[in-house]
């Protein structure tokens, strides 16, 4: 269940051929990236996908739910309280611009950081040692996975991109950007035929059709068979299993729980999904990840298309999966969130929606950091998309901490607009820490440290200042424009943004 909420690793290495910067070629590809070389577009991206998968995550943080972001068990059960309307609006609007999608952006973006560090690795000649480092980030990717997965979160998503990275990524960075489209669409298509196995959807539905006929036998007054009395059974623990319920009202202090057992039982739960269902979930990412490697070879990603090629994509992305989530939701609404009609309405189109609403949001975003809007927003959010691996472990910790570990959690105890309204407090968390950070220091701590690891050479941390007494590594956006740089004196801000 976990998978659904994971977050992808981080990439960092960003490509300046296209912008016209000049290589460091001394520095070949012994270390990472500079911040000069660094494509606010592509960081843009980044810090709007941390803060946008939390909108998912957060219901597996607060409380009980069903899988994929279906909510049970809060004080609110089934969204019978007087902020019924406006919390359906809220479940309706996350299902078609949020579930699925920020992981997909995610993935998208984790290959893109491969083409990025080939591209680099190419231009400075030093292509024999991109394979070893490359194996070195994703393999401290794994370990930094199993670390959260056991110790703070069980819902890690870092392992599974590092496994991605490790077993299938690389051989493919060569591939024409077509061949790259192709073969995303069609890793995601096979996940989608294989995501009602892997979540026994198939057989809960045949389960519950002869269930069904079984309960209306009985009730006829017929009597019933060995096998119809087995069925009977079976049905009966699947609906049990599918129970969600509903925690105590005592301040929290029942779901609070010694450290110790919680990693004991992350760690159980983190190695029998790496057994059991890693695989399934490997392969939903790695058709984002190729995807995401043709859409920046084709400049996609770098908003190089016309306005209105974004537009399109935007319009026919959601004028075909909104229609089929609203009809969803309002189905399994109507049947108090019943398994059953969830996994017909929502889960068997999952993957195949996911694709085709995924591409409209990120056109979405495309036409928003290719306007000249919100200037400041933008340049919050890079400074988060910078910081996503530390931001995406701080979260984690934030969320256990408010949810479980102290003596006061409020795991199941808040309503779901009021666990909404805290991911928002969270959000500004992220985005203050990152400002701030990144006017004294050049990476965030854990990009410091995995750089460092990587390279198997400490990197420099502190900031360099010019004698103006501002920041003089400014990263670009795909047009050579500068982004607004934090550590900028506040009369500068207003002309940075486009020069």
């Amino acid at each position: 269940m976990s998978f659904s909420d994971g977050v992808a690793a981080i990439t960092s290495i960003k490509e300046t051929h296209k912008l016209g910067a000049t290589p460091q070629t001394s520095q070949a590809l012994r270390g990472p990236v500079t911040r000069m070389e660094r494509i606010a577009s592509i960081d843009t991206l980044r810090g709007i996908a941390l803060l946008w998968i939390l909108f998912s995550n957060i219901d597996i943080f607060s409380g009980p739910e069903t899988f994929f972001e279906l909510p049970q068990g809060l004080p609110d059960t089934t969204f019978m309280n007087a902020h019924l309307y406006l919390n359906l609006l809220s479940l309706f609007f996350k299902w078609i611009t949020t579930e699925g999608k920020a992981r997909f952006l995610f993935s998208i973006l984790f290959g893109v950081g491969l083409c990025l560090m080939t591209e680099r690795a190419e231009r400075m000649d030093r292509t024999g040692s991109l394979a070893d480092i490359y194996l070195r980030r994703n393999l401290w990717l794994c370990v930094f996975g199993l670390l959260h997965g056991i110790f703070i979160w069980a819902g890690d998503i870092l392992l599974t991109y590092g496994l991605a990275g490790l077993l299938v990524l690389y051989p493919c960075r060569k591939l024409g950007a077509r061949t790259l489209l192709i073969a995303g669409a069609l890793v995601t298509c096979v996940s989608s035929l294989l995501l009602p196995y892997f979540l026994g959807t198939t057989g809960d539905i045949d389960l519950s059709r002869q269930g069904q006929a079984v309960v209306h036998a009985r009730q006829a007054g017929a009597p019933l068979t060995p096998d119809q009395v087995k069925i009977e059974e079976q049905w009966h623990a699947l609906q049990a299993a599918h129970a969600v319920v509903v925690p105590p009202l005592d301040g929290g202090r029942s779901q609070a729980q010694p450290y110790l057992a919680t990693v004991a039982g992350q760690f159980h739960a983190l190695f029998t999904e790496l057994l059991i269902s890693r695989g399934f979930v490997v392969l939903e990412a790695v058709g984002g990840m190729l995807f995401g490697m043709g859409l920046y070879k084709i400049g996609f990603l770098l908003a190089k298309y016309s306005w209105r090629t974004y537009v399109w994509c935007a319009f026919f992305g959601l004028l075909f999966s909104a229609p089929i989530y609203v009809t969803g939701m309002w189905k399994v609404y109507q049947n108090q969130f019943n398994f059953i009609t969830a996994e017909i309405w929502l889960y068997l189109p999952y993957e195949t929606l996911k694709l085709i609403s995924g591409i409209g949001m990120l056109s979405i975003l495309l036409l928003f950091i290719k306007s000249n809007l919100l200037r400041g927003v933008k340049t919050a959010l890079a400074a988060v998309g910078q910081m996503a691996f530390t931001n995406y472990i701080l979260t984690s910790l934030v969320c256990q901490w408010l949810f479980m570990w102290n003596p006061w959690a409020l795991y199941g105890k808040l309503t779901y607009l009021q666990h909404h309204l805290l991911m928002s407090c969270i959000w500004v968390l992220n985005i203050a820490a990152s400002l701030l950070w990144l006017r004294s220091f050049q990476y965030g701590p854990l990009e410091w440290v995995w750089r460092s690891l990587t390279y198997w050479k400490l990197q420099p941390m502190r900031r360099y200042r010019s004698s103006f007494g501002y920041g003089i590594d400014n990263p670009r956006i795909a047009d050579g424009s500068i982004i607004r740089d934090v550590t900028r004196p506040r009369e500068m801000h207003g002309t940075v943004w486009r020069q």
